[in-house]
């Protein structure tokens, strides 16, 4: 019994840090377009071409593994999370890789958030603090020099929209299959993201579109990792790894667009990473009693 578990969670790990290095390369990938395309192009085409990328499971698996149990909750989840990802690569055009990682991690602290306002949640002071702490982070990062800029903005919508698709997921994935999830997320995103388009609309270029289809592909796999991961292993081991993510944005926006690290953004993103972590904690220990 102890070696499957350990079994289980290595898969987890391996799932957790394989994910996390797909979402960051997707993200610097999307910067490095967003200079020729607009964010919006790269919104439709990334959830699009997810189509094209689960292809060859539709064909093995056949219709069955993208049914769900409730259509109005998936095409609820993908409008949401649709303007999240609208968002999320406007803001990567805007600020640096490293900033939009710390940022999104903000994410428990919505859903906390929203738990409390929507789902009368009761939080004692331990978790008001996580929280307030946690937005102390977010301006620390955002104003440095007294002014708040769109791209955080921008970031910071994006992890209030999937702080509610989070909220949806949590229904969905008792019954739905990881795939099914993955895919119904991505095309509940392409309307929202089609009619944005349109008021900017160009056609990629087939380099760009090579590039696009990347984009796609790593964020599938990345996502789909990342769902798989929470589902094999236990949450209290398995969430820490996402921070390493940082790691790998810092690495990509340096070695990619020359961005550094600043100050500003080390002190804010302990003070987020501390907060959403013991979110994350009494989440768990919650959900054990």
């Amino acid at each position: 019994m102890t070696s499957i578990l350990n079994i289980a969670l290595l898969r987890a790990v391996m799932f957790m840090l394989i994910g996390g290095v797909s979402i960051a390369i997707m993200q610097a990938a999307v910067k490095l377009v967003s200079s020729d395309l607009h964010p919006f192009i790269i919104t439709l085409y990334r959830a699009g071409l997810v189509f094209i990328v689960l292809l060859p499971v539709l064909l093995w698996q056949g219709r069955v593994a993208f049914q769900t149990s409730s259509v109005r909750l998936q095409v609820l989840r993908g409008g949401i999370g649709g303007l999240g990802m609208l968002c999320v690569f406007t803001g990567l055009s805007i600020i640096s890789l490293a900033e939009v990682t710390v940022l999104l991690f903000t994410v428990p602290i919505f859903a906390t958030l929203l738990s409390i306002l929507f789902m009368a949640e009761k939080v004692g002071i331990r978790r008001w603090t996580a929280i307030l702490v946690g937005f102390l982070g977010v301006i620390i990062i955002a104003r440095p020099q007294g002014n708040i800029s769109a791209g955080h903005l921008y970031i910071l919508c994006a992890a209030l929209s999937w702080s509610m698709s989070i909220l949806i997921a949590k229904k969905l994935t008792e019954k739905d299959p990881i795939i099914s999830i993955t895919f119904w997320q991505a095309m509940g995103c392409v309307p929202l993201a089609f009619i944005a388009s349109l008021f900017v609309w160009e056609l990629p270029s087939l380099t760009q579109l090579g590039a696009l289809l990347g984009i796609a592909v790593l964020g599938t796999i990345g996502h789909a990792l990342l769902y798989a991961a929470l589902k094999v292993g236990q949450i209290s081991v398995i969430l820490p790894l996402d921070y390493i993510r940082i790691i790998w944005s810092a690495g990509l926006g340096f070695a990619l667009f020359g961005e550094l690290p600043t100050l500003h953004l080390y002190t804010g993103s302990l003070m987020i990473i501390a907060a959403t972590a013991f979110l994350s904690f009494r989440e768990v220990t919650a959900g054990e009693r």
